[in-house]
């Protein structure tokens, strides 16, 4: 029988915020569920699609290094995400990353296949959301 790991979450509706609520592991993040667009008290749920991706993205990044013993000072990452308001859907997915390190001798595009490959958010969103990844290394 094959192992699956189980993440459990709650969610409340906080009417007065117009968010939902969710706790997981006793931390709450708030997500944006007013029904007029207007998302001031949270995010939408579409930025946190995005932003679950760039933070999964971001780890695995994180364990490269460290796996190979790259000293690094700050990562930067920038995301952008398309919407077809027809479907809807999201589409598509950008990300940028910046890495303040010394990654001469490495090939980018394969670090970018490996932290690709090891990221949950990434392979769940890849066959039905078009990703378009670059990492860049400043020293």
């Amino acid at each position: 029988m094959e192992f699956l790991q189980e993440f459990k979450l709650r969610t409340k509706f906080l009417p007065e915020e117009s968010v939902a609520l969710h706790i997981a592991r006793d931390l709450e993040t708030k997500i944006s569920v007013n029904p007029d667009r207007k998302h001031k008290n949270a995010h939408t749920p579409v930025e946190m699609v995005i932003a679950a991706l760039g933070s999964c993205v971001m780890i695995n990044l994180q364990r490269f290094l460290l796996d190979e013993g790259i000293k690094y000072s700050d990562i930067d990452m920038e995301l952008k995400g398309y919407r077809d308001p027809e479907m809807p859907k999201l589409v598509k997915i950008e990300y940028y990353i910046k890495v303040d390190g010394n990654l001469e001798g490495y090939n980018l595009e394969t670090i970018k296949a490996k932290i690709e490959k090891s990221s949950t958010t990434y392979n769940t969103l890849k066959d039905t959301v078009e990703i378009i990844g670059k990492i860049e290394f400043s020293k």
